[in-house]
């Protein structure tokens, strides 16, 4: 098996590529100069995306994407592969949660977290290692996981569950690929702005019992936010890391603010706003 150029000679595929995180991936990746495949479930967004990679230097495909329905995975594989050419770094980006204590989540709610995070990641997975596997040079697969996986985190538990898992699945899978070339990668996030993920409830009464909450048990102690460009600058260090290296997990967690840690609820929302990232 030949050699892969961990920063050349790239096809990477990004999934929950709209907005956010995957948005800011997508961009870092085309700066590269690498060809880019974004899927998501809206048109609107992902367009905006393919412009950026675009300005960026790199090319991009841009195709509607469900990563919990395994016909539109395959789809998507077979256009983007057919524009660009055969994958060689999967990006597992996309995920919902609902934010809520478990007991007033639909079962709907439930069932779509633990689909677009869990199983998606693994449908997408699965038809990625067969890319690269019948292309010979190895590749990556990079899942995005979340503190929560580790820590408890009440009212957003469907999520948690489910990246627990993706962390889990990346342990087993890693073993299974050994001696294939095939890294597989976890980069575990902590609180991150600027997303649709954490815009989504915010405002609501749930979100506002769920951030006293976390406050007075100590799990959101500071107003620190990592940007999904700081993300994405973590996902480029992996999958351009050396192909005899890997990162089994990094975890990337933001830093208190400089000054005092606030010692109310009502103090960490003021600092929350006052250090709210621009972009």
């Amino acid at each position: 098996m030949s050699e892969l150029d961990p920063k050349r000679d790239r096809v990477a595929l990004v999934t929950g590529a709209g907005t956010g995180i995957g948005r800011a991936i997508a961009a870092k990746l085309g700066r590269l100069g690498w060809r880019v495949a974004i899927g998501g479930r809206r048109a609107e967004p992902l367009a905006e995306t393919a412009a950026l990679v675009e300005q960026a230097g790199g090319r991009c495909f841009a195709h509607a994407l469900d990563v919990t329905d395994p016909d539109s995975v395959e789809h998507f594989f077979t256009r983007a592969e057919e524009e660009l050419g055969r994958v060689t770094v999967a990006i597992n980006n996309a995920g919902i949660g609902p934010c809520g204590p478990l007991v007033e989540l639909t079962p709907a709610e439930i069932g779509a977290a633990v689909a677009t995070k869990l199983t998606g990641s693994l449908y997408v997975a699965r038809r990625a290692i067969q890319s690269m596997r019948a292309g010979g040079v190895g590749g990556d697969v990079l899942f995005i996981s979340s503190s929560s996986a580790v820590q408890p985190w009440p009212f957003h538990l469907p999520y948690a569950a489910a990246s627990a898992g993706v962390e889990h699945a990346a342990r087993m899978l890693r073993l299974e690929l050994e001696g294939t070339g095939i890294r597989v990668n976890v980069l575990r996030c902590g609180e991150t702005a600027g997303t649709e993920f954490a815009l989504r409830d915010l405002g609501t009464e749930r979100m506002a019992a769920a951030h006293q909450w976390w406050f007075r048990r100590g799990v959101l102690r500071h107003a620190g936010l990592m940007t999904p460009d700081v993300v994405a600058d973590a996902v480029v260090a992996a999958v351009t890391l050396p192909m005899a290296y890997q990162y089994e997990l990094t975890a990337l967690v933001p830093v208190a603010p400089i000054g005092e840690l606030p010692a109310s609820y009502e103090d960490l929302i003021a600092d929350l706003m006052r250090h709210l990232p621009s972009s």
